[in-house]
């Protein structure tokens, strides 16, 4: 089994004070903004999603996550709510829709499931920043004598998954004798490219073979800005029959699931469709810490009673209000 992470999805997300309704065929993409502290540690995750609905019908759906904080994205259609872990949508799509929320996320529970790890070493005068593949996995196995004509089809099925980007489906086979218990290690192959200080880099890791790309300058404290984005799934199944082509194509299917997990590091609301996710590094200060707030006592109290009976005399129904209250 894959680990759960990504795609973010925090235990205690809670239940819709609505009914869920979801409108298929949607298209997903993600931009994880990474705040980097001087020594490559992550200070701050945000991210900014963008759901294109493209069918007719009503929308009611959450998008669980750590979310601190959510605000409308660029080219919103709809505004975002918010309960504890989720991210709220509601709304009428005529046949096309633009959703967009900006979420910071917490970053205990963010952090550790960012693709890539930042290291610097220093001595004499320069500095080497590490980039590492963080997506590598033993993930459980097996081998064994397959039917043939199956696992062509099954093959087939997961090349076309991987060219129209979609989940890949079915993948059932028929084995022929016994099956034995193995191990493989995978990873989602990564495309990094940006800057250390005025010195450019670009790599390619794959996370098994390569998992890490250094860059010298010479400076004590660079500043670093890099995107990362996933990378293509290398097919090396070959036309042989047999357990190697078994094999072969169990580490295809587990290797473009990894990779479909990176694709979404905050849930899609069609995990099955098309999605695809840049993470965006770059060195930054750490936020300030908000200053406390005072509660007003009564005074609040009655603030908020005033705000719910606003509300309903302007006719909002009550699954309006619980939503937006929530």
């Amino acid at each position: 089994m894959l680990p759960r992470n990504p795609p973010l999805a925090p235990a205690n997300a809670g239940v819709l004070p609505l009914q869920p309704r979801f409108v298929r065929r949607v298209s997903n993409s993600e931009r994880v903004l990474v705040g980097l502290d001087a020594d490559g540690t992550p200070n701050s995750v945000t991210v900014i999603q963008t759901s294109r609905l493209n069918r007719l019908g009503d929308y009611v759906f959450a998008i669980p996550a750590p979310v601190v904080s959510v605000l409308p994205g660029p080219g919103t259609e709809s505004q975002p709510g918010q309960r504890t872990n989720q991210i709220l949508w509601q709304g009428f799509s005529p046949g096309q829709r633009v959703l967009s929320a900006e979420a910071e996320l917490r970053l205990e529970e963010s952090a550790p499931y960012l693709p890539v790890k930042v290291r610097m070493e220093s001595s004499g005068g320069r500095t080497t920043v590490i980039v590492e593949n963080q997506t590598g996995v033993a993930v459980p196995s097996y081998t064994g004598d397959v039917e043939p004509v199956s696992l062509t089809q099954v093959l087939a099925r997961i090349r076309t998954a991987m060219r129209r980007n979609l989940f890949a489906e079915g993948l059932n086979v028929e084995l022929r004798g016994r099956k034995t218990p193995t191990e493989v290690q995978i990873a989602a192959p990564l495309r990094v490219t940006g800057a250390v200080g005025t010195e450019r880099f670009s790599a390619l890791l794959d996370g098994v073979n390569r998992k890490a790309v250094r860059v010298t300058v010479p400076d004590e404290q660079p500043k670093v800005a890099f995107t990362v984005r996933t990378g293509a799934v290398p097919d090396r199944v070959t036309a042989q029959a047999g357990p190697e082509r078994l094999a072969g194509t169990i580490e295809l299917e587990l290797t473009y699931a990894r990779t479909r997990q990176f694709d979404q590091f905050i849930s899609s609301p069609d995990p099955t469709g098309h999605s695809s996710t840049t993470y965006l590094y770059k060195t930054a200060a750490r936020a300030a810490a908000p200053p406390p707030v005072e509660t007003g006592g009564s005074d609040s109290h009655t603030m908020g009673w005033v705000a719910l009976g606003l509300l309903l005399a302007a006719g909002l129904p009550l699954g309006a209000v619980l939503w937006a209250r929530s």
